[in-house]
This record gives C-alpha cells, structure tokens and sequence, in this order.
C-alpha cells in the first residue's frame, strides 16, 4: 500500500480513530496497531505475512531464550547464532540465492535457476528484529516479554517498507505509554507529511518520469554527456526527494498516532566530506552498519590497514544491501575506498584550507552523482556506458545537441532540492534560525499548492525494492 493512495488515506483515518479512541489503554493500542500493521504488510500480497511474523517469532523467543541461559550460568552464544542464521538465511535466500546460482557457471547447476519473488521492505524490518537480538546478547536491553508489543516494534507500519529502521532501545518504551492528541505535535506530523508529499509526488515522481524518458539514451555509445551529466544529477535529486519524502510522512504519520521515529536525512548533498556524507544520509542504516558490522569487525581498533579493510567490506556489504546485482556491489566498492582514501589522507574531518575543502567537497558530490550510474543501472556495461558519458563531457569529445524541454523542466525541479539545503546550510552555521510556526505554514501552504497542481503517481517508492 503506497502512502500516495486513497487506500492509504482511508487507512490512515482507520489508524487516526483507534489511536484517539484508545487513547486512555495503550495494551489495547497497540494491538490494533499490530493488527493495522499486518493488514498494511499484506495489502497486496498476503502470503507476506508468514515471513514477517516466522522472522518476529524467532527473535522474540531468542531473545528470551538469551536471557534465560544467562541467568543460568550458560552461554548465551547458540541462541543468538540461531536466531542470525535464520534471520539472515530467509533474507540471503529471497535476495541473494538468484543472483549466486546465475552467478555460477552452467556446468554446475545445469538449467535451473532460483528466482523467488522479493517480498516487500524483507531487507528493514530483518535488519530492525536483528538488531534487537543482539541488543539483548550484549546486554543493552531487557528482552520484551509481551509478544504483542515486540510484534508491533517490528511491524509497525508506517516505517515497515522503507524505514526508518529504528532500535528497539528507542522504540519498545513508547508502546507502554498514554498518549494525548497534542496540537504542536499533530502540527508538527502534519508539516511532515505534507513536506513528505511535496518531496515524493511533485519533485521525485516527476524527476522520475524525466530520468525514465532519457536513462536509455544517455547510456548509449558516444551519447551527450550533457544529457548523461543531467540525467545523473537529476537521479541523484529524485532518489534523495524519494527516499527522504517516505521518511517524512513515515514520521508525520508516526507522530499523529503518538510515536517519534528518527531523523533518516540530515541534507546529504552538504557534505564536504564521504564521511559527512553517510552520517546525512540514510543515517539510520548507517549507524546499523557501523553498530553491528563495523565495530565488530575491529572497527578502527586493530591499526590503519585493518580499519580499511573494514570500511570497505562494509560498504561492499552496504552495497549488496541495496541490491543483488554487481552494479550494487562495483557502487559500494567506489565509495568504500573513497571513505578509506580520505582516511588515509587525513581529511575525514574535513580542511581548514578553504580551497582544499571546497575541492573536496566538489570530489565527494561529483562522485555521489556518478555512482548513480550504477545504482540505477540494468548492468555494470550499461553503467560504464553513462558514467563514461558524463566524463566525456571534460575530455574534448564533440557534444550533440542537447534537448532544452523535459531537460529544462528537470533543472527547475532541482531548486526546491537546493534551497532546502542552502537553508540547512544557513542554519548549520548559526546565520538563521529554524523555521518557525509561521514560516512552516507559509512552506506547507505552498507545498500543498505545488502537490494540488503538479502531483504525480507514476513512480513507486524506489526503496520498496529494496
């Protein structure tokens, strides 16, 4: 179910009714929400569900499990391993088992090939129930003995497909505690959502249309890398409107039924360094990667070589993540090493040489938009293909006429991309104050007015897929 549907508003009203008429007993809350939550899962697909609650199952019973063999004295280990190996296994087999098998040679597995059917958001809502087990085996958190709430945790719908992907530490508390209708919060849900729309059905599905209609030709031989320059610019805004629209009607939607999810986007397209970059973006699967990949894999604390060596497996990790194909591992590849270069050269932190610093962050955006390139691509010879376009444009090589109408359009939508970061800058640097209620209303009036007129619903949510 798209949040951009009238299902979805129906649903939401649903959700609104309970939440305001269960307000004074949160038990029975949230088993409405959970309910809600199964429904929305299933929407399209109904056999759905059974992964979903098999993977809610496994944890909540390996988390207890954990906690009782450490009262007894014993290790805590198997538990945990049982619970990874079939958290992760379902996952590596609905993901993954179709791109290995296709990956082997056809002496070795003949003509059948695996190709089983993705089931939606499989890739946030594992990675969040993991999350949670692992909490309880390092000691963070007391394993949740009410299954109905853990359940609610892992399905709660309106982050269930696309995230944010939210610790169970800052989420599980919030299901035991009444909650009043307030009118700052509902105000503030209700900027969110609207600013979500704007983001998803005026600037991402439009972008996504211009793209669409240009993608096959700026990846042909010798095509105009003006055109293949602006489709990558134009891919690099839509995934960010896209992406960041979702989390903010997830959180809007989140914040009128009583909760608070947290900031996913922090403006990515500021950051001057690859560092910066991943803490502005995606920041919630970036401080799980880091959490529970990173650190244990000995982090920074086994020398210079070793932290390298980490940075780029998980990246190379975070790559597969987003997709199985090689076009997501050559993309994670790129900016593993670009976060181990620049450690390497000592500019994590940034420059305090001006010059070296407005450099770098030239290097860090270009490659962000290049390496679309491969994340949207069909194959890595269709990737090379556009992103050797677009460097074609700094080697001399003749440019064919470029097309000045849908191109045209593309770079007027990317205005409301920049001014949202040149405030973001402004604020950054104390130069401006946050918006206040009046200046959020005039944004909302206006992003309505903009959805009202140019509203599209061509385009999924590109993270669905993932």
């Amino acid at each position: 179910m798209s949040f951009v549907s009238a299902a979805f508003c129906f649903f939401y009203l649903v959700a609104m009714f309970c939440r305001v008429a269960l307000w004074r007993s949160p038990t029975a809350l949230v088993f409405v929400l959970l309910g809600l939550s199964w429904l929305f899962y299933a929407w399209h697909v109904p056999s759905y569900i059974v992964l979903i609650v098999l993977s809610t199952v496994i944890d909540y019973l390996a988390a207890l499990r954990i906690e009782r063999l450490r009262a007894d004295g014993a290790s805590p280990r198997g538990a945990l391993v049982v619970s990874l190996v079939l958290n992760l296994g379902l996952l590596a087999y609905f993901k993954y088992a179709g791109f290995l098998v296709a990956a082997l040679p056809d002496s070795v597995v003949g003509a059948g090939r695996i190709d089983p059917i993705l089931p939606i958001g499989i890739s946030f809502y594992t990675f969040q129930s993991v999350s949670y087990t692992i909490d309880v085996y390092r000691g963070d958190l007391r394993a949740e003995s009410s299954f109905v709430r853990f359940a609610c945790y892992v399905a709660f719908f309106p982050q269930l497909i696309a995230g944010p992907i939210v610790r169970a530490g800052d989420f599980l508390y919030q299901l035991r505690r009444r909650r009043k209708l307030r009118g700052v919060v509902f105000a503030e849900g209700a900027y969110l959502i609207v600013r979500g729309l704007f983001l998803k059905a005026v600037l991402a599905d439009n972008l996504g249309t211009i793209v669409d209609s240009h993608w096959a030709a700026a990846a042909e031989p010798q095509a105009d890398g003006v055109v293949a320059i602006a489709v990558l610019t134009f891919f690099a805004a839509q995934l960010f409107c896209d992406f960041a629209g979702y989390t903010d009607i997830a959180r809007g939607v989140a914040y009128h039924l009583g909760f608070r999810l947290p900031i996913n986007f922090d403006a990515p397209y500021l950051a001057t360094t690859f560092t910066s970059f991943w803490r502005r973006w995606h920041i919630t699967l970036s401080t799980w990667f880091r959490d529970y990949v990173y650190i244990p894999l000995g982090g920074n604390r086994a020398g210079n070589v070793r932290s390298y060596a980490n940075l780029i497996a998980v990246m190379l990790i975070a790559g597969l993540w987003h997709g199985a194909n090689w076009t997501f591992v050559i993309w994670g590849a790129v900016h593993g090493f670009a976060i181990a270069l620049e450690r390497l050269v000592g500019l994590t932190a940034g420059s305090r040489n001006w010059w070296v610093s407005l450099a770098w962050y030239v290097l860090v955006q270009a490659t962000w938009v290049l390496s679309m390139g491969m994340f949207r691509a069909d194959d890595v010879a269709q990737g090379r293909r556009i992103i050797g376009n677009a460097l074609g444009v700094f080697s001399g090589a003749p440019l064919a006429e470029v097309s000045a109408g849908t191109l045209g359009l593309g770079w007027l939508l990317l205005v409301p991309v920049v001014a949202l970061h040149v405030r973001s800058w402004l604020v950054e640097r104390a130069l401006l104050a946050r918006p206040g209620t009046y200046e959020r209303a005039l944004y909302a009036g206006a992003m309505a007015a903009a959805f009202a007129m140019a509203y599209s619903t061509s385009q999924q949510f590109i993270y669905f897929q993932f």
